[in-house]
């Protein structure tokens, strides 16, 4: 934060300057500026801010360039795999599910104390 400088009377300014409103203007000077700087300094620390978390963010964008580089790498030097399958001779295969449970298809009686499930 600036420190706000001894203000110079309007006598020492006098002597410098001779017309009343160029001496008026210089007075103002001395009420206006101490305040803009303070303002454009936080609007600097603002900036600074900034820019030090798109430095950040730019060295995490480049440790993930440089792993998407390593895992191309490994991905490349992988053992290429080929099919040898040829996918045109192949009929549609048809499956038959058999039910879990027995279904009698003939019951033949051949005494009355016995089934026979065939």
């Amino acid at each position: 934060m600036l420190v706000r400088p001894k203000k110079p009377s309007r006598e020492e300014l006098a002597k410098i300057f001779k017309d009343p409103r160029t001496l008026k203007a210089f007075e103002q000077v001395f009420e206006i500026l101490p305040g803009e700087i303070n303002i454009q300094q936080e609007s600097i620390d603002d900036v600074q801010a900034l820019a030090e978390s798109a430095a950040a963010q730019a060295v995490l964008a480049i440790a993930l360039i440089q792993a998407v580089e390593a895992l191309a790498e490994v991905k490349a030097m992988e053992p290429v795999r080929q099919c040898n399958c040829q996918h045109d001779d192949l009929t549609p295969r048809y499956e038959h599910a058999t039910p879990d449970h027995i279904e009698p298809t003939q019951i033949q009686y051949q005494e009355i104390n016995s089934l026979e499930v065939i």
